[in-house]
């Protein structure tokens, strides 16, 4: 085995989750991780502002010997990932390609809903993922941009929170989606209480993440 460590990067804290499932799935393998505190979120920031971040990080992991890199933002691999696949030496991988496939899977009416950061929901990578497994499905998006700071200020279950997650996810319940992607790394930290709002909304079904 290759004794060289993994590289997991992400705008800020949320790409911890993924970082917390290699280390479920792959138990000996070492990571480095670089979450970007000092310039999230990324979600409102410019394509080519993304893209230069995120290869300013490529670099940096690279230099410390990473033997291939996952990209566990999808601001980042919505917005970057060709370009950072064009200048990386290493394998490079993203998030939304398996948020997709695992959504398509799980929907039983065909009515799926994503929520990103407006970076993501804007590129509409989601959208294009998900049709190109199940081109019948019906995808409504939405842009949440106010839950990052909220998961970075370590706010997972405020009441300041929940009210937002009504806010974003009540139009979803209106529209009968039955699967719900968090479409951001960060989200999965809130995913009890998304869960409780979705409930309390519909009987829609649990986020499904991914990771």
């Amino acid at each position: 085995m290759n004794p060289a460590p993994l590289g997991v990067f992400d705008s800020g804290i949320g790409g911890l989750t993924v970082a917390r499932a290699l280390f479920e799935r792959l138990p000996r393998e070492s990571v480095i991780y670089f979450g970007d505190t000092a310039r999230v979120p990324y979600g409102p920031k410019s394509p080519d502002t993304v893209r230069r971040y995120s290869a300013e990080i490529l670099a940096y992991l690279v230099q410390r010997g990473v033997k291939a890199l996952v990209v566990a933002c999808n601001t980042i691999t919505a917005q970057a990932l060709d370009y950072l696949r064009e200048r990386s030496p290493v394998p490079l991988v993203g998030v939304i390609e398996p948020g997709a496939r695992a959504a398509a899977q799980a929907t039983q009416t065909g009515r799926i809903g994503v929520i990103g950061t407006a970076g993501t929901i804007a590129s509409r990578a989601y959208e294009r993922a998900i049709k190109a497994i199940r081109p019948d499905a019906t995808v409504h998006a939405r842009a949440c941009p106010l839950l990052v700071p909220l998961v970075e200020e370590g706010w997972f279950d405020h009441a300041a929170t929940e009210l937002i997650a009504h806010e974003y996810l009540d139009p979803l319940h209106d529209v009968g989606v039955d699967v719900l992607v968090l479409g951001c790394t960060h989200y999965p930290l809130l995913k009890p209480l998304l869960a409780r709002v979705l409930g309390a909304s519909s009987s829609a079904g649990a986020p499904t993440s991914a990771w």
